[in-house]
């Protein structure tokens, strides 16, 4: 989804929990990529850490947020998104 340079890598945000959600999210290549979608899901109502991995393609969400509130937000930054559990 980007041309960015940046060297893939995990991300995260906000402070651990118990609860999880995760998802796969197709199109991140870059940390530009990432930092678009932790910040989109950071700003969903509920969540408290958000961790993405760009090379595994992958997005872990901790919190009480909906999850069709997280595949928006995702789908919202431009990026095709599924929940794997």
């Amino acid at each position: 989804m980007c041309n960015s340079s940046e060297t893939p890598a995990a991300t995260a945000a906000g402070d651990a929990s118990t609860d999880g959600l995760d998802f796969v999210v197709q199109g991140m290549t870059c940390g530009g990529c990432a930092t678009k979608v932790t910040s989109a899901v950071k700003d969903v109502s509920g969540v408290t850490n958000v961790v993405v991995d760009i090379a595994g393609g992958k997005l872990s969400v901790a919190g009480s947020a909906d999850e069709s509130a997280i595949t928006a937000a995702v789908e919202g930054a431009g990026y095709a998104v599924a929940r794997t559990s």
